[in-house]
């Protein structure tokens, strides 16, 4: 049997790669398929490159994507936390093009030789491994949220494309532990209950989410880890010869950041927030420099686009620190390389999410940013960590610095924690396997 794992790798965002990376692994467990594609991605040849290289080089089959986003590729260095409305006019016409003529495709999708005659070859192609694939999986995350904001309904449709053509096709389609919801915009709540009907298996990442979800298609869905949870590190020493490398002092305890820019979807004073934001992590460092911390800021995410280039995040910050101690480690790693050095610290600090898992499985005691929908907060409720994890809309430097003091101060029980719930993972991981064997096989 033949399956394909969607939507596109994002190899620039290590917590995406490595859903994309466990996805494969899980399905391959099944032993039920002997071809397994992941969708690639990037509008242009050298996004393309940038998003999927570290794929390729892992030895993964791809197949091409076959709807690109409104932006093409196009990413102006400028616009970090604001995008400007010429710009946004511009994508919108784009993207009124694509959802036409992917309607197309949606609609005749099993009528190839028709679509041959209006689609090129790379549309083609995927749609022949689409119709000779048995089951469609859509990989962990948490993408499925909207905020009201204007272009919710075309985002949605966008980001359900694939399970759309899937069940178009009667392709079998399993959506691996997610977050989900809110679902506020027009038509989203709509288009979610119609691509979540008479599906194979619907998996939640974490309790928040299984009950906006649950309560919204008014069924019960099943919680799972996240499967960023089960990625294997590289080895340890490799993240300690890389800190050696950066002459790191040895003397002092390191905490680990990630910080990412953030557009505050649906709300209107967005600049203050992000700054807000900024100061609030600048007052952290601060207090961590006086305690005797030695501060280490890394790339969870760098790119495509600037709003998801935490590169941009770290420079602004920079600007606003003087005689702090900090290094920054500004490479492109892979998330298993990435999270050999995180377990080299003693404490971590994320708002990329996936640092903070990446970290927690390493037994590093973290304090969450949250954002985007409900999967920070959700995932750090069911590790019972709900005391260290703040969102981002309302983090300030009291806040912020007040939960790090909580968290150093039950260092030990935090560190209990982490290595009881880890040693309980591949237990939750077999168990994710047998269900989607069961699932499929019934």
């Amino acid at each position: 049997m033949k399956a394909i794992i969607v939507p596109g790798v994002t190899d620039l965002n290590k917590g995406d790669q490595a859903l994309v990376w466990e996805s494969y692994r899980i399905v391959s467990d099944t032993h039920l398929f002997d071809k397994i594609y992941i969708l690639s991605n990037g509008d242009t040849p050298f996004e393309e490159q940038q998003l999927c290289a570290q794929t390729v080089e892992k030895g993964f089959e791809l197949i091409p994507n076959i709807i690109p986003h409104p932006r093409r590729g196009k990413h102006l260095q400028d616009k970090v936390i604001n995008e400007g409305r010429l710009d946004l006019v511009k994508q919108v016409a784009t993207a009124m093009w694509d959802y036409f003529t992917r309607s197309v495709i949606l609609k005749f999708a099993p009528q190839k030789a028709l679509l041959k005659r209006f689609f090129g070859q790379k549309v083609i192609e995927t749609l022949k491994v689409f119709n000779d694939a048995d089951t469609i999986f859509v990989k962990g995350g948490g993408f499925i949220h909207a905020h009201g904001e204007k272009t919710a309904p075309y985002v949605i449709w966008y980001l359900l494309f694939y399970v759309n053509l899937a069940k178009r096709l009667k392709k079998k389609v399993v959506f691996l532990p997610n977050s989900y919801g809110p679902f506020e915009g027009v038509t989203v709540k709509k288009q979610v209950t119609n691509a979540f009907k008479k599906m194979e298996l619907k998996l939640a990442r974490e309790h928040i989410s299984a009950a906006a979800l649950g309560n919204l298609l008014k069924e019960e869905i099943q919680v799972l880890p996240d499967l960023g949870f089960y990625l294997k590190a590289k080895d340890k020493s490799f993240g300690a010869s890389l800190l050696q490398n950066y002459k790191t002092d040895a003397s002092q305890k390191k905490v680990g950041i990630t910080i990412r820019p953030w557009r505050f979807p649906g709300l209107t004073n967005v600049d203050a927030l992000y700054e807000k934001y900024i100061n609030s992590v600048h007052a952290l460092i601060v207090y961590l420099n006086g305690a005797g911390y030695q501060v280490l800021f890394f790339n969870q995410s760098m790119g495509p686009n600037m709003h998801e280039d935490d590169r941009n995040a770290i420079r602004y910050l920079i600007t606003k620190l003087e005689h702090e101690n900090f290094l920054w480690i500004d490479e492109n790693f892979t998330c298993e390389e990435l999270k050999s050095i995180y377990s080299n610290l003693d404490f971590f600090i994320g708002t990329r999410f996936h640092s903070v898992i990446f970290s927690m499985t390493a037994g590093v005691p973290s304090l969450a940013i949250a954002y985007g929908g409900n999967k920070g907060q959700g995932i750090m409720q069911d590790f019972n960590l709900s005391d260290y994890v703040v969102h981002i809309n309302d983090v300030t430097p009291e806040i912020l610095t007040s939960k790090f003091k909580d968290l150093e101060l039950h260092e030990e029980k935090v560190r209990q924690i982490l290595e009881e719930k880890t040693q309980q993972l591949e237990t939750k991981r077999n168990a994710t396997i047998n269900l989607i064997k069961k699932k499929l096989n019934s």
